[in-house]
């Protein structure tokens, strides 16, 4: 089964995270989002903000990145894999639809699932 935005035969990849999420993003599809969150996952939505567990929560709290969607662009990313999970950092530019810039250091463990795919479990996109 590909992966939407995954070319059909290839392997998925960590870094493949940043680039489905940047293009759901910009589609504005929450459900497409959904997919690159572990069922168990926990999100930090920003400093001072509680974390938030689960896919279905995590969806919830993702709704507000869709009211100014822009683009996401992967200024440098680091990612240390071990076996089936990454450790990932990645220095990330949002440019609103209205020209707004908005920078950011995420931080992030994934796991690769039996299917291939990889899933983030821990992501704080601003690391906070």
């Amino acid at each position: 089964m590909a992966l939407k935005g995954i070319s059909k035969g290839v392997m998925m990849k960590p870094t493949d995270l940043h680039i489905l999420f940047s293009k759901y993003l910009h589609e504005q599809n929450l459900e497409g989002l959904g997919t690159l969150y572990d069922e168990n996952a926990m999100f930090i939505p920003g400093k001072d903000k509680e974390a938030v567990f689960g896919r279905a929560k995590i969806i919830e709290a993702l709704k507000p990145y869709l009211a100014s969607p822009g683009k996401v662009e992967k200024l440098s990313e680091s990612i240390h894999q071990n076996g089936d999970t990454a450790l990932i950092k990645l220095l990330w530019r949002l440019t609103t639809e209205d020209g707004n810039k908005i920078e950011g250091t995420g931080l992030g463990v994934a796991k690769r699932t039996p299917d291939g795919k990889w899933v983030y479990i821990i992501e704080n996109p601003y690391g906070v």
